[in-house]
């Protein structure tokens, strides 16, 4: 019984923290059908796709095509996927707020990279996939605090007008009182 315990709490925590589960399959890209990894996020379209194109830009890849909402990179090295030339295709679809990147890394015509035929490189696009999905939150945290920067910027300016106008107000009255002053103390005009 406590080696149950004992488990369950060393599980839990490992449980909680959420993972994208990758799917591999035939799914279809532009108007072929290719073999991809697939990841669903929680995030919207664009921010996905502002990381995945910070990925990529990372990584050294600038000659990439879109065609059908398909990029692809040809004949270039990805260091994260594989040491050797090949073919890199994505995908960004998105659905009721949640984004599904579909990513297809090939040898050469029609020799997509699969479990089967390429372990190691199959294990690098699932945990690129994987890890995309803790930089898309990163990205997201940052924006968020960025945008709190923003609105304290405005609020403290805000603040700062309201307190010149409130000692411009102190001054204007500040001179009211002294002309008053003044025309208590000055001399009455003898008739």
């Amino acid at each position: 019984m406590k080696w149950i315990k004992t488990t369950l709490l060393v599980l839990l925590p490992a449980m909680a923290m959420a993972q994208v589960a990758v799917k591999e399959g035939e799914a279809k890209m532009g108007k072929k059908k290719m073999w991809t990894f697939s990841a669903t996020y929680r995030y919207d379209k664009g921010i996905t796709k502002t990381v995945m194109q910070r990925n990529i830009e990372n990584a050294g890849l600038r000659k990439g095509k879109t065609k059908k909402g398909v990029t692809s990179y040809k004949g270039v090295t990805w260091a994260a996927i594989s040491p050797t030339q090949g073919d890199y295709y994505y995908r960004i679809k998105s659905k009721k707020g949640k984004t599904t990147v579909f990513m297809t890394a090939s040898r050469g015509y029609d020799n997509y990279i699969k479990t089967s035929s390429d372990s190691v490189a199959a294990v690098r696009v699932s945990g690129y996939l994987q890890a995309l999905d803790g930089q898309i939150a990163q990205e997201l945290a940052i924006m968020q605090k960025e945008q709190e920067m923003k609105d304290l910027a405005k609020k403290n300016e805000a603040l700062n007008k309201q307190l010149n106008d409130g000692k411009t107000q102190e001054a204007k009255k500040e001179q009211e009182l002294n002309k008053m002053k003044k025309a208590q103390t000055a001399p009455l005009p003898v008739e």
